[in-house]
């Protein structure tokens, strides 16, 4: 079997797996927005307390929680080979599994890899891994090549077998990030419905079945209800907002160009549409029911979920991955096949390669903007803000890769980082530092810094600056405005590092 007759050889299965994390070979550290912060984090966490300009800040506590996955990561591979190198071998990591995730989905469900599957690649760059959700993605492309071996022949005629194997590989994707284990569960219930209720044709004899065959998938959460956890009340909330849904949809392809990044996702849906309506396409059911089983969720379930911002966005990806995937050509002639192919491959080119350029510009955007840290004394209290011009916060949000770069200062210069998570029972820092008052955590960083809706967010800001705050550092995208009682003393592009005038 050829790649023109519908197959994707194995060789180039494996090429894919590299190609696809080359965009992340030529940063010094990936652009992600949340990536500093997290590598930041690491840092805190294998310190240990030696650093007395960290430790009177944050705090560092060892506990079970359903958000680990990169942290432990980290732990075992930063001694090895140093921070940098570690959250830049771990994102590689994560979109090289993620893509194997894909392929081996693809082989599992229809016998062989499909063409189809080649325009689900690129959704491996996604709007969340390019927000820099470590711990979710690197669970998410656990979930999937997890789904793919329950799926796979090997494992479907050894249901017993598979049961106790999937206890642990349950544990392991629900130590990475909850959401992910949730995923892995309700698409493999999708894919035990489908298959018992196509066998029988009696659906609550399939929901039954499927729910014992899969029971083993619930072992993490069950035993983690006799293990300790820190309290803690985080929002749950953003309800049914309908037109940011949409919005996260035609979004998931988020990097640097919108009008290119919203008709690659268009063409996506297309492609769906296509594949779904066509008879020249098979369906695999439980994969299909499972895509629209997470479209469901993802419309109803709200924005943050116990603190986790962007919870929905996040099904996004998957979603168009799934609906790709379960689809594989069944009745098209050679020629057709043929230009599916290329048209494949040309699309996987151009994202590759879109992807690639964006993330070197990044690149050379932050070490620009960072250099004025050379500047900062070590072990300050500083304050970063992000000042950004009036307009959409989240289309901002998603399009600013600077986000937490206050976090470079903290791993340079062991100075305060009002970019960190103050999250009791969701993340294992703890963040103590009364100087800064309002200031303390991520919740604060990026402010409007213009008129806009009748007021002006930096500048509210600035009036309500803690009078022990001496240094402050600001990134401006917004038109720079006059400090008083604060001296430029470092500039780097639109970075500026102020010291406060003594009176």
């Amino acid at each position: 079997m050829t790649a023109v007759s519908g197959t994707i050889p194995l060789r180039w299965c494996a090429a894919l797996v590299v190609l696809a994390a080359v965009p992340l070979f030529w940063p010094l550290v990936p652009p992600l927005i949340d990536l500093p912060a997290h590598m930041s984090r690491y840092m805190v966490q294998m310190d240990g307390g030696r650093s007395a300009d960290l430790a009177q800040w944050y705090g560092f506590r060892w506990n079970l929680l359903p958000n680990l996955g990169a942290d432990l990561l980290a732990w075992l591979l930063e001694p090895v080979i140093g921070l940098r190198a570690a959250v830049k071998a771990m994102a590689i990591l994560i979109v090289m599994l993620q893509v194997a995730g894909y392929l081996l989905l693809s082989r599992a469900a229809h016998g062989r890899v499909a063409v189809t599957a080649l325009f689900a690649v690129p959704l491996a760059l996604g709007n969340p891994f390019q927000f820099g959700f470590l711990n979710f993605t690197l669970g998410m492309a656990l979930a999937t090549l997890a789904l793919a071996w329950w799926i796979s022949p090997s494992m479907a005629e050894q249901p017993r077998r598979r049961w106790l194997v999937f206890c642990l590989v349950a544990c392991v994707v629900w130590i990475c990030h909850l959401a992910a284990w949730a995923t892995l569960c309700v698409l493999v219930g999708c894919c035990e419905l489908a298959l018992r209720f196509e066998r029988t044709g009696r659906l609550w004899p399939a929901l039954w079945g499927g729910f014992l065959a899969s029971s083993c998938l619930l072992v993490p959460q069950v035993a983690s209800l006799a293990w300790p956890h820190p309290t803690g009340h985080l929002p749950t909330e953003g309800w049914l907002r309908m037109g940011v849904k949409l919005y996260h949809l035609i979004n998931v392809l988020a990097d640097r160009w919108e009008a290119w990044d919203y008709a690659c996702a268009a063409l996506l849906a297309a492609l769906v549409v296509t594949f779904w309506r066509s008879s020249r396409f098979a369906l695999h059911k439980g994969l299909a029911l499972g895509a629209l089983a997470l479209l469901g969720l993802f419309m109803v379930m709200p924005g943050t979920i116990y603190g986790s911002a962007y919870a929905d966005m996040r099904l996004t990806p998957t979603i168009y991955a799934l609906a790709l995937i379960c689809a594989c050509p069944a009745d098209l002639g050679a020629g057709r096949r043929r230009v599916l192919l290329v048209a494949a491959l040309v699309f996987l080119a151009l994202r590759l390669v879109g992807n690639t350029v964006s993330m070197a510009a990044w690149d050379a955007q932050i070490r620009k903007e960072q250099a004025v840290v050379e500047h900062v004394p070590r072990g300050s209290q500083l304050l970063t803000f992000i000042a950004l011009p009036c307009g959409n916060f989240i289309r901002q949000q998603a399009r600013q890769r600077d986000v937490h770069i206050a976090s470079y200062a903290m791993i340079r210069r062991h100075a305060f980082a009002n970019d960190q998570w103050a999250m009791p029972g969701g993340q294992l820092l703890t963040i103590h530092n009364p100087a800064a008052g309002p200031f303390l955590d991520a919740d604060i960083g990026l402010l409007v810094a213009e008129q806009c809706q009748g007021t002006n967010q930096f500048l509210a800001a600035m009036d309500r600056v803690p009078a022990g705050i001496a240094q402050l550092w600001v990134v401006w995208h917004a038109p720079e405005l006059r400090l008083d009682g604060w001296r430029p003393v470092a500039r780097s592009g639109g970075s500026v590092l102020y010291r406060r005038q003594m009176p």
